[in-house]
This record gives structure tokens, C-alpha cells and sequence, in this order.
């Protein structure tokens, strides 16, 4: 009977030591994760934005932040005011509503709003390159006023401009013919997870030492009998 609690006590020991073994590995895991993903990511290549998105068409995972190119003509110029860049600087930027030739519209952020006039030349097709960004869901700006917008988000451009409009809007990085405006820097986004490196780190040690007190557990035990 006694042999019986001693095999019963080791495996379930083996049992936890597994666990706590597992759950060690589960962290130290996540550790080089966060290493591999603070690490400069490779920017993918340019890609039409008709082979990835559909006007009134929710944008996919694959397709937010790709560096994206369209032909057309701007066909209205409007203010963004609070905006903040990725180096925290507010300021006003200058968003322009774009029909793409064939195809709908999308909102397309030209640079910071400066003193010059933009006019909307439809004899001449403009050619925009920048990166594909998801709509703005918070209002920056709380006062409403023609020509301004409290956010950048599609859906407060339908009622003046219709319909078929692209999901996200796109933060140019150039335009050709030039603008002449200071464009918003748009760097690829680093991704990241919850936690910090030596923090997992920390919790790989504690799960290990658990599991070797596991293994140790009938052994300590063993002994304070025979005495």
C-alpha cells in the first residue's frame, strides 16, 4: 500500500513538473517573440490598390498599412485639424478626396495643410502612392464646419460626395504630378505583444524552479518519514 501512495505521488509530481516545464517553454517562447518582432520589419513591395481593396468592402488583415498606388484625379481638398504624426507632432493636415479612374473614391491624406491653394485639376491624372490606413475611429477635431473634418473616416464623406467609397484612407507619400506640400511621414508599424522580454524571462525561471520543487516534493517527503 505504501509502494502504491509512493508510485501515485512520483507521477503525479511528473505530472506537474510536465505543466510547470511546459509552461516555462510557453514563455520563453514569447520572450523570442518579442525579440524577433522588435526587429525592422521588411516593407513589402507596392501593390496596386484595386488587386486588394473594393469600394464599400471592409478592408482585410493582409491589406492594412501596404504601401498601395491608383491613378485619378482629386475632386475636393479638406482640413483634418489635431492631427498627430508618429514623432507626436499636432498639426493640420490637408486630406483630399480622390476618384480613382474606373473605380470609387478614397480619402487620401496629401501633407500637412499649408498657406498654398490646392486646386482640384481634373484634366490632369494624378498618380498616388502612400500607405493603406484603417479609419480613424475617435474624433480629433469637435467642432463641425464646412470643409473640415473631425476625423478621417469615409463614412463622413458620403453625404457630400456619394457613394463607393474605399474602406481606410491613404497617408501619400507621393504624388505626381507634385503637390508641393510637406508630407506626413508614415513609417511601417511596429508590431508588438503584450509583455516585456525580461519580464518573460522572469516567468520561465519561476515555472522551472516550480517543476524542479515539484520533482523534489517526494524525495522531502520520503525523507521526513523515515525520520
Amino acid at each position: 500500500m505504501l509502494n502504491r501512495q509512493k508510485i501515485g505521488l512520483a507521477l503525479l509530481a511528473l505530472f506537474l513538473a510536465a505543466i510547470f516545464f511546459r509552461l516555462g517553454v510557453w514563455q520563453l517562447d514569447r520572450a523570442q517573440l518579442l525579440q524577433e518582432l522588435a526587429k525592422p520589419q521588411q516593407e513589402k513591395a507596392v501593390i496596386e490598390l484595386l488587386s486588394i481593396a473594393k469600394p464599400n468592402q471592409a478592408l482585410s488583415t493582409d491589406s492594412l498599412s501596404r504601401i498601395v498606388k491608383f491613378r485619378g484625379n482629386f475632386i475636393a481638398n479638406l482640413q483634418a485639424p489635431n492631427q498627430e504624426d508618429v514623432n507626436g507632432k499636432k498639426s493640420t493636415w490637408s486630406v483630399g478626396v480622390f476618384q480613382i479612374t474606373g473605380s470609387g473614391k478614397i480619402a487620401v491624406v496629401r501633407g500637412f495643410q499649408g498657406n498654398m491653394k490646392l486646386n482640384e485639376t481634373k484634366e490632369i491624372e494624378i498618380e498616388i502612392v502612400g500607405r493603406l490606413t484603417p479609419s480613424q475611429i475617435n474624433n480629433k477635431f469637435g467642432e463641425v464646419r464646412s470643409g473640415v473634418l473631425p476625423r478621417i473616416d469615409s463614412a463622413l464623406l458620403l453625404s457630400d460626395y456619394g457613394s463607393d467609397f474605399f474602406d481606410g484612407y491613404v497617408i501619400a507619400r507621393s504624388e505626381l504630378p507634385e503637390s508641393g506640400l510637406v508630407k506626413v511621414p508614415s513609417p511601417q508599424p511596429v508590431l508588438k505583444v503584450a509583455g516585456f522580454y525580461w519580464q518573460h524571462i522572469s516567468y520561465v525561471i519561476v515555472w522551472w524552479l516550480m517543476g524542479l520543487l515539484t520533482l523534489a516534493l517526494p524525495f522531502l517527503r520520503s525523507r521526513s518519514a523515515e525520520r
